[in-house]
């Protein structure tokens, strides 16, 4: 009798670590699946109990975790599309027309997982004299400039500026001019999961040495920024 089950435990033993073949007779693997066009089904990731999975004809990549489970990638998608400048906003250059800068919006953004991230951009920037109330004339080349830092959703990270884009304008013996010149660009960038903000900044700077040289950049309501997450 004790003979009888040492052999059931060596038997048992032996089958619990066999490699396991489906359609193949020798498994070169744990699990071995044979066939051209052989597939898995885990219906854990189906569309009825998967909300990542939208069903119909489309595909979905499947990752791993570091545990090994197996799970649908988030789809890649437009995360926003808006306007961030309700009220127009003032930058003016230095007494002597030096670099100036101002914070014109704050749009954060959350990611479920790493991803390259898209942005554009696009600023209208009107050129107006220092107190704004009247139309440049006076000749000298003037730079309105827009760029963003990232953030965590509160405080921006100023070590990095992103997506520098400049205009330049300028005006002589003419006051009748009007109209808006405009900033756009378009970054991609790898950021990991968790919420972001994007600080956008508008800057001045001319190109006289004189205080009349001084004048003032007005950035629009009329921008625009879309972000788009491609997860990896």
């Amino acid at each position: 009798m004790i003979k009888y089950y040492l052999l059931l435990i060596i038997c048992f033993s032996s089958n619990a670590y066999a490699q396991v073949g489906i359609g193949v007779l020798a498994p070169q693997q744990d699990l071995h699946i044979a066939g051209a066009n052989s597939e898995i089904r885990i219906e854990a990731l189906n569309a009825t109990n998967e909300s990542l999975n939208a069903g119909g004809s489309n595909l979905y990549n499947v990752l791993v975790d570091s545990d090994g489970n197996f799970r649908l990638n988030p789809q890649s998608r437009l995360l926003s599309s808006d306007s961030n400048i309700p009220i127009p906003v003032s930058v003016q250059s230095g007494e002597f027309s030096e670099l100036n800068s101002g914070a014109l919006y704050q749009r954060n953004f959350t990611l479920e997982k790493r991803a390259l991230v898209i942005i554009n951009y696009y600023i209208p920037v009107e050129f107006l004299s220092f107190d704004g109330t009247s139309n440049v004339n006076d000749g000298r080349v003037k730079i309105a400039q827009n760029y963003f830092h990232l953030g965590d959703g509160t405080s921006e990270d100023t070590s990095t500026s992103y997506g520098i884009s400049s205009s330049t304008y300028s005006n002589f013996t003419c006051d009748t001019a009007t109209g808006f010149v405009y900033n756009s660009q378009s970054i991609l960038v790898s950021l990991e999961a968790g919420l972001h903000s994007i600080h956008m900044k508008g800057a001045v700077f001319g190109g006289g040495r004189d205080v009349g040289a001084s004048f003032t950049s007005v950035f629009n309501d009329g921008d625009r920024i879309d972000i788009t997450a491609i997860y990896l």
